[in-house]
C-alpha cells in the first residue's frame, strides 16, 4: 500500500504540474510548511473527522449510561486513530454539558483528586506509559457529583492491564459491564476508501498551507503514466497516518517544498522532508551542524526527552559535544513539537520519531553509547519506554528489534537496583507465548533483590521464573516460580477476588514449566488448579478471568494430549476456542498469537486421531500466522513455523504428501534463522520440523535426503536429551525410528537395526517410568520384527511383531479410530514374520484381519489406505499359494489388481506396483510360488 500512496504523491506532482525539486516560487513558503512533521499532529485536527461514526455511536452510548462510574479500553496501533477519537469524542460530549479532562503524565492521580462537578470525561492517552494509573483507579472510588467517564487509549492491552486488576482497589466497586475494551480496525468505515481519505486529507492540508487544492481524482483514476500502478479503486486498509503523511506531501509540494520523489514509504518521505527543515532551522540559528548531526540530535531528542534547557543541553552534549549549548538549546526547544506518547517530542509524531531513532541508532554503536551512558532513572525510564514501544511497533524493520534490546540491557545497567524501571521493562512487554531472553532473566534476578513489598516480590518471581523457563533454564525456573506461586497464594489468601489473575497467572506458569521438564501428569495438575480458579470468579471479574482462562486452556490442551486424554481434550477446546475468538476481536495485536498457537496444537491433536478434521484448523493458523508475520515479521516467526509444520503433518496424515513439502521446507528455513539467534529456545523446534521433512521425503522415496535430515534431527535431539531427558527422550525416540525405517527403505537393514534397538529400548524406559506412549512402543517392536525379516532372521521377528500386536489391540479397543491403521500393519507384519519363519498356517489369521481392517479403512479414507489394503492382499495371497489354496489367491490377486488400478496417477511408482501386480495374477493363475518375502 505505500508504493500505491508514493504513487500518488507523483501523480498529484504531475496534475499540479510542479515536479519533485522546482527551481523557484514565486513567494516563500509559509512558516507552517517549514515544519512537515506538525502536520499529522492529532491535537491540532487540520483533516476533518472522518469515518468511524460507528465507533463514535458505540463510546457515546457507553458514556451516556447511568452508572456511576465506567472504564472503556480502546486499543488500536499507532496511526489507527485512536487519539482523534478520543478527541471528537470529548468535543461531542462537551457540546452535551460534560467536562472533558484530558489527563497529563505524571498527575493522574491529582487530576482525579480535582475532579470538577457534573459529568466528567477522563482521557487517558498512551495509558501503558502510566505508572500513576493505578493510584488513579483508586482515587475514582470517592463519591462525586455526576457521572465519571474513563477513557484509556493504548496501543496492546499487554503486561500493563493484567497488572491494573490487583494494582488497584476500583474493580470491587465496579459492576459486570462497568470496565470494557474494544480495538479499533481498518478502514474507518466499509463505505470510505483511501482514495477519499487521502483527497479529504490533500484539501485541508493545501488550505491549511494557503495553497490551491490539488485535485487527486483525475490523476488517481489515470496514474501519472501508463507505466505506473493502477490507483483506481484501492481497497480501504491503510493506517490513517500513513494516509495523512501522503497527503501532506502533495500539500508540500503544493507549496513549493522539495519533496523525496523515490521514495516509497510516505513517512519516510515526510521525515526526509522534516530533517531538511529541521537542518535549515539550524544554519538558521548559525549553528556549523551537518546534516546527519542534525538528525543524530533529533533523535537524541526523540529518545532521552528534550522538556527543558538542561535536558536540551544533555542531549547535545551526548551527540554535539563542543557545539554552543546556549544556541544549540535555544534552537533544539524552538523546533515545533507534536504530541507523543511520552509528551510532546521535535521528532513530530511518535512513529516519525521512532523511525529516526531506528535510522540513527540502529546503525550506530557508537551512538547508542554516547545516547545511555550515565542515565539518570528519569532518563533510563524513558529509554526503556522508547525501546518497548519500538519492539510493539517497528518490529517489521530489522534493526529495531536489536536496537531496542540494547536500549533495554543500558538503561538497566543505568538504573541500577531501580524497581521502578525494572518492572517498567516487563509491564510494558507485549505478552506472547515464548519471548523471553537472557537479558530479561538478568533484570529478572535484579528485580527480585530490589523488591520492596510482598506484591512486587512475588510480581518479580514469577517473572524471573517466566524468562528462565523460556531461555530453557528449566529445573531453576520450577525452584523459582514454585516459590512465586506461594508468594501469591499468601497474599491472595487476604483477598482472593483481588488477586485471583495474579494467582491464576503464576499456577499456569508453573505448570508450563513443569511440563517443559517433562512432567506432563504434574503440569495438567497444575493447569486444572488455575481452570478451577478462573471458574470460581465472579461475574464482575469475567473480563478479567477469561483472559486468564484462555492461556490457561491452551496450556491445558497440551498436557492433557501428552497424557493421551482426548475427550477432556476435546471439552478444554470446545471451552477455549470461542474466548479466543472473543478476546481477538477486543485486542488482535496481543490475542491473535494465542489463536494462532491453540489452532496450531489443534491440529496436532487431530492429525494423531481424526485426519480430516486437522486441516482447516492446520490452514486457518497458517492463514492467521502470516497476517502477523506481515504485520511483525520478526516476533512471529515462530509461531509460523509451528503452523506450517503442523499443516504439513496434516496433508500427510490425509496421504497428501507431496503437499506437505513445500510448507515444511519453508519451516525449516525460518526455524534455522531462529535456532541461529538463540539455539536455547529454537533447536527442538527446527528438530521436530526436520523430523517431519525428513518423513515425506522418505514416504516420497528421496532417500538420500531423508537421511541427511533424519540424521541432523537425530543429533539435535540427543543433544537435547542429554541437557533434559524427561522432555525429549520420547522426540529422540521418534527420530532414531523414522532414521532406521528410511534406511530399511533405502535397502541397509544393518544400519537401521540398531537404530530401532535404542528407539526400542527408550520407549521401553518411558513405559515403565509411567510415561505415555504405547503406541509409539507398538510401532518400533513392529518395525524391529520387519527389521529382523529383512535381514533374514525370521525367527527373531515374530516376538517383537506379536508384542507390538497386542499392545495396539488394547489400544483400539479404547481408541478404534485412531489405532486401527496401527494395529493393520502390525497384523500384516505379523503374518509376513510368520509365513517368512515356514509357519504359514498361523500367518492366516494375522493376514486375513489386517485386510479386513485396510478394507474398511480404505472405505473412508481411500488415498490413505489402499496402499496398505493392497499390500495386506498380497500377502494374502501369498500364503494361500503356500497353503496349496490356488482359488482364493485368484480372487485376492484379482482384488490386488484393482486396487492398483484405482492407485495409478502417472507417478512411476504406482505404475510399477501395478505391473507387479500383473505379474502376481500372471503366476497366480499358473499356480507357481510367489518368489520373495511377504510385503510389509
Amino acid at each position: 500500500m505505500s508504493t500505491r500512496l508514493a504513487a500518488a504523491v507523483r501523480a498529484a506532482r504531475t496534475a499540479t504540474g510542479r515536479g519533485s525539486l522546482p527551481a523557484a516560487v514565486p513567494e516563500p513558503p509559509r512558516d507552517d510548511a517549514r515544519w512537515p512533521a506538525v502536520l499529522l499532529d492529532p491535537a491540532r485536527a487540520l483533516v476533518p473527522f472522518m469515518g468511524r461514526e460507528r465507533e463514535l455511536g458505540e463510546l457515546s452510548a457507553w458514556a451516556e449510561t447511568d452508572v456511576p462510574v465506567s472504564l472503556r479500553l480502546l486499543v488500536a496501533p499507532a496511526g489507527f486513530g485512536k487519539t482523534r477519537l478520543g478527541n471528537e469524542l470529548g468535543n461531542r460530549l462537551g457540546e452535551a454539558g460534560w467536562t472533558v479532562v484530558p489527563v497529563p503524565h505524571g498527575r493522574e492521580a491529582a487530576t482525579v483528586r480535582g475532579r470538577p462537578p457534573g459529568d466528567v470525561l477522563f482521557v487517558v492517552d498512551d495509558a501503558a506509559a502510566r505508572p500513576g494509573l493505578a493510584a488513579m483507579l483508586d482515587a475514582l472510588a470517592r463519591s462525586a457529583r455526576g457521572r465519571t467517564r474513563v477513557l484509556l487509549l493504548a496501543r496492546v492491552a499487554g503486561e500493563w492491564l493484567r497488572r491494573l486488576r490487583w494494582g488497584s482497589t476500583l474493580w470491587a466497586r465496579l459492576g459486570p459491564g462497568d470496565a470494557t475494551q474494544t480495538a479499533l480496525d481498518l478502514p474507518l468505515s466499509h463505505d470510505l476508501t483511501d482514495d477519499a481519505v487521502l483527497q479529504a486529507a490533500v484539501t485541508a492540508f493545501a488550505g491549511h498551507l494557503g495553497v490551491p487544492d490539488p485535485d487527486l481524482g483525475d490523476a488517481l483514476r489515470a496514474g501519472p503514466d501508463p507505466a505506473g500502478p493502477d490507483l483506481s479503486g484501492r481497497a480501504a486498509g491503510t493506517r490513517v497516518s500513513d494516509l495523512h503523511a501522503a497527503a501532506a506531501l502533495v500539500a508540500l509540494a503544493a507549496a513549493g517544498v522539495p519533496v523525496p520523489a523515490d521514495e516509497p514509504s510516505p513517512l519516510r518521505a515526510l521525515l526526509d522532508v522534516a530533517v531538511a527543515s529541521w537542518a535549515g532551522s539550524a544554519r538558521d540559528a548559525g549553528l556549523e551542524l551537518s546534516l546527519e548531526e542534525v538528525q543524530d540530535v533529533v533523535a537524541a531528542a526523540c529518545l532521552l526527552g528534550v522538556d527543558d534547557t538542561a535536558a536540551a543541553r544533555d542531549v547535545l552534549r551526548r551527540v554535539v559535544p563542543g557545539l554552543p549549548v546556549r544556541a544549540g538549546a535555544r534552537w533544539l526547544l524552538g523546533l515545533p513539537a507534536a504530541a507523543g506518547e511520552l509528551g510532546s517530542g521535535p521528532g513530530g509524531s511518535d512513529r516519525l520519531g521512532d523511525l529516526l531513532v531506528v535510522d540513527r541508532l540502529g546503525r550506530s554503536v557508537s551512538m547508542v553509547g554516547s545516547c545511555t551512558w550515565g542515565l539518570s532513572r528519569k532518563a533510563a525510564l524513558r529509554v526503556v519506554r522508547v525501546a518497548r514501544r519500538l519492539e510493539v511497533e517497528l518490529s517489521e524493520l530489522p534493526a529495531a528489534t536489536a536496537l531496542a534490546a540494547e536500549l533495554l540491557r543500558r538503561a538497566a545497567d543505568s538504573a541500577g537496583d531501580d524497581p521502578r524501571t525494572l518492572r517498567t521493562a516487563f509491564l510494558l512487554k507485549q505478552r506472547s507465548v515464548v519471548d523471553a531472553s537472557v537479558d530479561d532473566v538478568v533484570r529478572g534476578e535484579r528485580l527480585v533483590a530490589t523488591a520492596k513489598d510482598a506484591v512486587g516480590r512475588a510480581e518479580a518471581l514469577v517473572d524471573l521464573g517466566t524468562a528462565l523457563r523460556d531461555v530453557a533454564r528449566v529445573s531453576e525456573s520450577l525452584q523459582i516460580l514454585e516459590a512465586g506461586v506461594e508468594a501469591w497464594r499468601r497474599i491472595a489468601a487476604g483477598d482472593p477476588d483481588r488477586y485471583r489473575t495474579a494467582l491464576v497467572s503464576a499456577v499456569n506458569v508453573l505448570g508450563s514449566a513443569r511440563w517443559r521438564a517433562g512432567n506432563a501428569r504434574d503440569a495438567l495438575v497444575a493447569h486444572q488448579e488455575a481452570v478451577e480458579l478462573c471458574r470460581a470468579a465472579p461475574e464482575r471479574d469475567r473480563g478479567w478471568c477469561d483472559a486468564e482462562k484462555a492461556r490457561v486452556l491452551i496450556s491445558l490442551n497440551v498436557a492433557q494430549n501428552d497424557i493421551g486424554t482426548p475427550q477432556d481434550e476435546d471439552e478444554s477446546f470446545a471451552e477455549m476456542l470461542p474466548i479466543l475468538r472473543d478476546l481477538v476481536e477486543r485486542d488482535p495485536r496481543q490475542w491473535s498469537v494465542f489463536l494462532s498457537t491453540a489452532l496450531s496444537n489443534r491440529s496436532v491433536t487431530l492429525t494423531e486421531s481424526r485426519p480430516p478434521e486437522a486441516l482447516p484448523f492446520a490452514l486457518e493458523a497458517v492463514e492467521l500466522s502470516r497476517q502477523m508475520v506481515l504485520q511483525a515479521p520478526k516476533r512471529h516467526r515462530n509461531e509460523l513455523g509451528f503452523a506450517l509444520t503442523n499443516l504439513a503433518n496434516a496433508y500427510a496424515a490425509l496421504g497428501r504428501d507431496h503437499e506437505a513439502v513445500a510448507p515444511l521446507a519453508e519451516a525449516a528455513a525460518v526455524r534455522r534463522e531462529l535456532t541461529r539467534e538463540n539455539p536455547a529456545t529454537h533447536t527442538w523446534t527446527l528438530a521436530y520440523t526436520l523430523a517431519s521433512l525428513g518423513a515425506v521425503r522418505s514416504r516420497l522415496g528421496d532417500l538420500d535426503e531423508a537421511i541427511a535430515l533424519e540424521r541432523e534431527a537425530v543429533l539435535l535431539r540427543r543433544r537435547l536429551a542429554r541437557e533434559q531427558p524427561a522432555r525429549y527422550r520420547r522426540m529422540l525416540a521418534a527420530s532414531l525410528s523414522n532414521l532406521a525405517v528410511t534406511h530399511s527403505r533405502a535397502g541397509e537393514p544393518e544400519e537401521a537395526l540398531p537404530l530401532e534397538r535404542e528407539a526400542v529400548a527408550i520407549r521401553r524406559g518411558l513405559a515403565k517410568d509411567g510415561q505415555p506412549g504405547e503406541e509409539h512402543l507398538a510401532h518400533s517392536l513392529s518395525n524391529l520384527g520387519v527389521l529382523y525379516a529383512e535381514l533374514g532372521r525370521a525367527d527373531d521377528a515374530v516376538a517383537p511383531t506379536k508384542e507390538a500386536v497386542d499392545l495396539l489391540r488394547l489400544l483400539a479397543t479404547d481408541d478404534a479410530g485412531r489405532f486401527e491403521p496401527a494395529l493393520a500393519d502390525a497384523l500384516l507384519n505379523l503374518g509376513a514374520a510368520l509365513i517368512d519363519a515356514g509357519r504359514p498356517e498361523e500367518g492366516v489369521e494375522p493376514t486375513t484381519e489386517a485386510v479386513r481392517l485396510r478394507r474398511e479403512l480404505a472405505r473412508h479414507s481411500p488415498d490413505v489406505h489402499l496402499p496398505g489394503l493392497a499390500a495386506a492382499l498380497t500377502n494374502l495371497v501369498s500364503v494361500h499359494l503356500d497353503l496349496g489354496m490356488s482359488d482364493p489367491a485368484a480372487e485376492y490377486a484379482q482384488e490386488v489388481v484393482n486396487v492398483r488400478r484405482r492407485l495409478v496417477d502417472g507417478s512411476y511408482a504406482h505404475e510399477q506396483d501395478l505391473l507387479r501386480a500383473l505379474d502376481l495374477q500372471a503366476r497366480v493363475r499358473r499356480s507357481g510360488a510367489v518368489d520373495g518375502r511377504a510385503i510389509r
